[in-house]
This record gives structure tokens, sequence and C-alpha cells, in this order.
């Protein structure tokens, strides 16, 4: 059984401890983070080893899990991958695409996996899509929430809108011609909310709104193709699928109405 560890003991990082704990097929070995007052909380509710330099963990595990902050996942990730480890790193992976090349191309030098935590695309609705999706002209999706200050140095494009762009993209699976951006600073020095229409090749367009000054949590997408509407929920896991009909008549006392 592959042997474990987790780098970054943050809120995402306790969701991967939370998760290992109680998979049996987890073989969880050692923690790490960087801040002693984070290690004792969690030393209080888990028993596993723990240090504050995650490089005393490679002769103890075989695979890691990075979910320090973004702006110190090259480094990290970049070092495991280099010691022979293999790493399921929090999105986004790096700050920039030279940098994700990179690790890409050590890992596959190495033989290694490296694999992002887009953990939305194993969301069942999501994996139902490729099942009912049949070339969509038009994509709206929509990710917003209300602000956390914790979040307020990451990009909203690499933070939340990834997991749409990565979607969609993956369900069109046509090159881009066009590409529309605007948003906007409320609290942070980064944008808060932004719009994006993605334009692909034969006239499918996506439209994508992702914010965090939005004082309601939702977070849905709905797709317009031939015969069909398809709206996903991506909190409930629930798809509802709105079919062509053929167009009916009914006779009221004072008024005839169509319907579909």
């Amino acid at each position: 059984m592959v042997k474990t560890g987790i780098i970054g003991l943050g809120k995402m990082g306790r969701y991967h401890l939370n998760l290992n704990d109680e998979m049996n097929e987890s073989n969880l070995q050692m923690l790490c983070d960087a801040d002693s007052a984070t290690m004792d909380a969690i030393s209080k509710n888990y028993s596993y080893e723990m240090t504050g330099d995650f490089k005393e963990m490679f002769k103890k595990v075989d695979a890691v899990t990075v979910a320090a902050p973004t702006k110190h996942h090259f480094e990290i990730v970049k070092e495991c991958l280099l010691e022979g480890k293999h790493v399921l790193v929090e999105k986004p992976i790096t700050t920039n695409i030279e940098q994700a090349t990179e690790l890409f191309d050590i890992a596959e030098k190495k033989n290694l996996v490296l694999h992002i935590c887009h953990v939305e695309r194993f969301n069942g609705a999501v994996q139902e899509l490729d099942n009912i999706t049949d070339d969509p002209y038009l994509i709206e999706s929509r990710r917003v929430g209300p602000y956390n200050p914790n979040f307020k140095n990451d990009s909203i494009v690499l933070d939340l809108m990834i997991h749409d762009i990565d979607i969609i993209l993956n369900m069109v699976n046509k090159n881009i011609v066009g590409l529309q951006a605007n948003g906007s600073c409320i609290y942070s020095p980064t944008p808060d909310f932004a719009s994006v229409a993605i334009q692909f090749e034969d006239n499918c367009v996506a439209n994508i709104l992702v914010s965090r000054v939005t004082q309601k949590k939702d977070r849905t997408m709905s797709i317009s193709q031939r015969g069909a509407f398809i709206y996903l929920d991506y909190t409930t896991q629930d798809i509802n699928i709105y079919r062509e009909a053929k167009e009916g008549k009914e006779f009221g006392l004072k008024e005839m109405k169509y319907k579909n």
C-alpha cells in the first residue's frame, strides 16, 4: 500500500487529512506544516507523526498531497518530484504556466504521477454530463459566494473559475477562437468577481461568472443544445433536463394558450 503524507494543514489540508483518516485504503504516515501552533492543534485529535520540514518525509512516504499556499507550490512540488515522490497538489498548481509546465516535464521524465486536485471533475453530476451533452451551443456557468479574507490574495480565476474552465473545455473539446473578460476589485488587491465569455469554433459560446462577494452561495451550470436544456447544481449534484416537445394547445373559457 502506498505510504502518503500531507504538506500544509490549513483549510484544504485539513480536508485531505479528514478524508485520508476515514479511508481504509489510505496509508497516511506523516503530516507537515510550517506553523507549530497548527501542528499542536491537530496533534490533539490525530496521532500521526508530524514535522515542520517537508523534506523529512522523503524517507517515509511514497507520495504526498501538497495543500500549502499556492505561492509555495512550485518549490515544494518540484523538490518532491526530484526525490521520486508522486504528488497530488491543490489547485492552482502554480502561479504561472511556465512553472506548471516544468513540473509536468519533471514528472514525465521520472515516470511519476502528478495530479491537480480538480475535485469538481469527480462530482457525480459532472461525470454524468458526458452521457447527456451533445454538441452544446450555449453554456452558462455561475460560481458565486460570500467574501472570505483568507483568499484575498488568490486569483479568483485560478481559485474558482478554473473548475468551470476545466469542465467546459473537456465538454466542448473544440478550439477557442475568441475571449472576453471583465472583473473588478471590491475588497482585495485582485478581482473579487469576473465574467468571461469564451467563443469556440462552430459558434459554441460559454459565459462564466465567478464571485467571492455575493452573499448567496450558488454553483450552477446550464447547457443549451439541440432538443434539450440541461441544468446542473454542483452543490446538490442534481441534473434537470428539459427536453423539446411538440407544441400543444390548451383551450380555456376565454382564451387559447400554447405550451411546449
